[in-house]
């Protein structure tokens, strides 16, 4: 993006921001919008797919290989092929083809992303080492990881919203990656009431459990759009570019955290 179109977006947030009304609390219907909400999925479901914690035993999805872990509505990919996009990868850091690996298949845990040591364990194919330099060991990671698209409109799926919040965009938040418990802040956040928006707040985050809103992956919309280049992934000290992608969503329930009656 120019720099103008950098500006623009960040005036029309702060304007949204100025109108904004402090967010109720509780557990409610939650709406993840297209393309940046992609960075809950890599925090909260990404990061614990990463096979070397699996290895180790230490992540949420430990030994459930071809196990149902989330709604059938659901398929999540990892692929650093794909032409353009900040986490693409013409080969891994340990020399291997990037491909596209199919992370959760209609619900299903199908596999794990891989270096040559974990993949060596798992008698499977690595195309997933990286590193941030040559200064440092490959492991483990996402290249542009995304949710593929479903079967519902992005107005279907508000319509079918009597009370619950927007969460359009996300600032950053904290994963257990052993637990998959995650806190994120919403950027930019609405009320939708009666199935439309009825106005932005502010103060807002959402607390859960990554396997646990996996299952609760009620609607799929059919909008999925990869999220700007911006990205970078943080693990065991190293960060390398990754993108993130994920069409509309709605969340049966999830804790909202808020301030309204503070």
């Amino acid at each position: 993006k120019t720099p103008e179109l950098l500006a623009e977006d960040a005036v029309k947030q702060a304007l949204v921001l100025l109108d904004a009304r402090p967010a109720p609390a509780g557990e409610m219907e939650v709406i993840l919008g297209a393309g940046e909400s992609g960075i809950l999925l890599h925090e909260s479901i990404g990061h614990p797919l990463e096979a070397d914690g699996n290895y180790r035993g230490s992540s949420a999805f430990s030994g459930q290989i071809g196990e149902t872990v989330a709604s059938d509505q659901c398929t999540i990919i990892d692929q650093g092929n794909l032409p353009h996009l900040r986490g693409s990868l013409n080969v891994d850091d340990e020399g291997n083809d990037t491909a596209k690996t199919v992370l959760i298949e209609n619900g299903v845990l199908k596999a794990y992303m891989h270096d040559m040591l974990t993949a060596k364990h798992y008698k499977t194919t690595s195309h997933n080492g990286r590193r941030e330099s040559f200064r440092e060991m490959p492991i483990p990671r996402m290249t542009n990881t995304y949710m593929t698209a479903g079967k519902y409109d992005k107005d279907e799926i508000f319509k079918s919203i009597k009370k619950g919040v927007y969460a359009k965009t996300f600032s950053g938040g904290q994963v257990d990656t052993s637990s998959g418990d995650f806190v994120f802040s919403i950027t930019e956040g609405y009320m939708v009431e009666n199935g439309a928006i009825s106005y932005p707040i502010k103060g807002a985050t959402l607390i859960g459990n990554g396997p646990e809103i996996l299952k609760r992956v009620v609607m799929v919309g059919n909008d999925m759009v990869m999220s700007d280049g911006k990205w970078t992934c943080g693990k065991e000290g190293q960060h390398v570019p990754v993108s993130v992608g994920i069409p509309t969503v709605k969340l049966s329930h999830i804790t909202v955290g808020g301030t309204e009656n503070e």
